[in-house]
């Protein structure tokens, strides 16, 4: 809550008041190192925390650092071994990786949002119920970062980060089609596309080519293992008419102001369409593959929360805007609730290192 609390505050004055520079940079300082100690800090707080303690307790040397021991990309256990090197903390590990991931993702916001502060505090409660996921955490903001090499024109440098991201999520591979979305489709179009989206979600149609393209690809049997798994979680799982509604609510509200701010933010039509990506790729598997909708889409809703701070700008008067922060507010503690939803039990209440460290929690 006090993170919330301080996000909140610096999200009113960016709103509310011109910031100097030098104070922006000292709320931004603040800002990192709050959540970077809240994050790296941590102890037996969030998703998937035995299986990576366990990895980093069995990195020892450069040769164990391989896939085939690890089972995990060689970017992140490379990051262990170097953290080794000095520490064997997990702890410390858990810092740096804070430290790596959230540099990456504050100069990615500072490339697309107009009010830093404001996506800050979304992105922080829509991210939230992945904490646990290092791997493609990293590979996100990597990809993140990587559109500002599509917005000036530059494959080589966006490609090379696409292969950096992959070396910590091979899921990150998924993203190669940004490079080709700084344009301006028509809108007519992009519903059309939506709703046929939506349609096909409910038949076999999306995993039958999912599964066929899979074995044309050679990777069948890494397919096959999806398919078990995703078709296994469908059954608890499909989409909702809240998440519907909300998620085409928001295309056509961000639509809308595309007149208006795609003249303003060079990138803003790149930033919409790689959103309504990873809205295709919601409405047409999560009801058949949940896991390329928990993983894949994760690339491309986080520009929710870019799409999202930018429609203040559409907003003349301060008063207006402070109202509609208000409503960011009360959405962003509704997206952490959401968030973490599935596994609550592994984020409430908190625990760390200084606090409720004598918590007993049942690990997953």
């Amino acid at each position: 809550m006090v993170t919330y609390f301080l996000l909140f505050c610096f999200s009113f004055l960016e709103v509310r008041y011109p910031l100097s520079d030098g104070l922006k940079r000292g709320f931004y300082i603040v800002t990192y190192l709050i959540i970077v100690l809240q994050i790296g800090l941590r102890w037996e707080t969030g998703t998937d925390w035995v299986p990576y303690l366990t990895h980093f307790e069995n990195i020892d040397t450069f040769a164990s650092t391989s896939p085939l021991v690890t089972g995990m990309e060689y970017g992140y256990s490379v990051l262990c071994w170097l953290v080794k090197i000095f520490s064997n903390d997990y702890s410390v590990l858990l810092i740096v990786h804070s430290l790596i991931y959230y540099w990456i993702v504050f100069k990615g916001i500072q490339l697309f949002s107009p009010y830093f502060f404001i996506c800050v505090l979304l992105f922080y409660a829509f991210t939230m119920g992945v904490m646990g996921s290092h791997r493609q955490l990293i590979a996100i903001s990597i990809i993140l970062y990587s559109c500002k090499f599509i917005i000036h024109k530059n494959p080589y440098k966006f490609f090379f980060c696409i292969i950096l991201a992959t070396l910590f999520h091979t899921t990150a591979i998924i993203c190669i089609p940004l490079y080709f979305l700084d344009r301006r489709f028509n809108t007519y179009g992009l519903i059309v596309v939506i709703m046929m989206a939506v349609v096909l979600g409910k038949t076999a149609i999306p995993i039958t080519a999912f599964n066929l393209l899979g074995r044309i690809g050679g990777i069948g049997d890494k397919v096959l293992v999806y398919l078990e798994g995703g078709l296994d979680a469908a059954k608890d799982y499909s989409v909702s008419t809240v998440g519907l509604v909300k998620r085409i609510l928001f295309v056509l509200i961000f639509l809308y102001a595309r007149e208006r701010l795609s003249t303003k933010l060079i990138h803003y039509n790149l930033i919409l369409n790689a959103y309504i990506v990873g809205i295709l790729l919601y409405f047409l598997f999560s009801s058949s593959l949940t896991i390329l909708v928990s993983r894949g889409s994760l690339y491309f809703n986080m520009f929710e929360p870019i799409l999202l701070s930018s429609l203040l700008l559409l907003f003349e008067f301060e008063k207006d805007r402070v109202v509609i922060l208000m409503f960011f507010f009360l959405l962003s503690v509704l997206y952490f609730f959401q968030s973490i939803a599935q596994y609550a039990d592994l984020f409430l209440p908190y625990k760390g290192l200084f606090i409720n460290s004598d918590y007993i929690r049942e690990l997953k």
